[in-house]
């Protein structure tokens, strides 16, 4: 079982949108597919009194999942704050073991499992854990998730630094167009790839809008590319 590690520049860029664009690409072509994120905080409260946790449920319709949510989602708190803040406000802990066994689950399920991240990669899932952490445990490629718009070119660089210093490989950099901008108001959302192209030579760099059903890069990123981002 393989796995491909979703990561982000910050909160709120895109990272299970950008999942669930791999999770549907790779399920529609017959791949056997599963998703994992270790933790989750951050939830909204419906009118019956439940609770939704959005990016946990845009994973669980990616792969058409029937089962338990706990599968992909096995610790889940309701303020959204960092993952062992959010747990200590509700008087727990992220369990720190479970970070890492909760994967298992899809052993025998999935080939390939693609697994987010909350946050960065410097943000704490635990009192002890950081994603990068995780990350270098898994040995898990990433894939880093940035907002195009002005900014995210210092951002991402720091985040693809992180990694090397944790020898991760960046298995590709996804600008993501999350927000509302165009070219007069944002110069930068034109050359954002180019720009980080430059500095990266190496990575390559995709561009999908949030409403997109596919990642493209000139053309549309086809499945034995994305089997390639997990090392296969």
């Amino acid at each position: 079982m393989q796995t491909l590690f979703v990561t982000g520049t910050d909160t709120s860029v895109g990272k299970s949108w950008v999942a669930s664009l791999i999770l549907r690409q790779l399920r529609q072509d017959g791949v056997r597919i599963g998703a994992y994120k270790p933790v989750c905080s951050g939830a909204e409260v419906m009118d019956d009194g439940s609770r939704v946790w959005s990016d946990v449920t845009v994973l669980a319709d990616a792969i058409n999942w029937p089962g338990e949510l706990d599968a992909i989602c096995p610790q889940r708190f309701i303020h959204a704050v960092a993952p062992n803040v959010a747990a200590g406000l509700e008087g727990r802990e992220v369990g720190d073991e479970l970070l890492r066994t909760g994967l298992q689950g899809w052993e025998g399920i999935a080939d390939y499992v693609v697994v987010e991240g909350a946050g960065g990669l410097l943000c704490p899932l635990s009192a002890r854990t950081t994603v990068a952490d995780l990350a270098a445990e898994l040995r898990a490629p990433l894939i880093i998730v940035a907002p195009n718009r002005l900014g995210v070119i210092n951002h991402t660089l720091l985040t693809v630094e992180v990694a090397r210093r944790r020898e991760l490989t960046t298995a590709a950099i996804v600008l993501n167009c999350c927000d509302v901008v165009d070219v007069d108001s944002d110069p930068s959302v034109s050359t954002n790839q180019k720009q980080l192209q430059h500095w990266l030579p190496e990575v390559p760099i995709l561009e999908c809008r949030h409403a997109a059903s596919r990642l493209v890069n000139q053309s549309v990123v086809q499945t034995d590319e994305l089997l390639e981002f997990f090392g296969a």
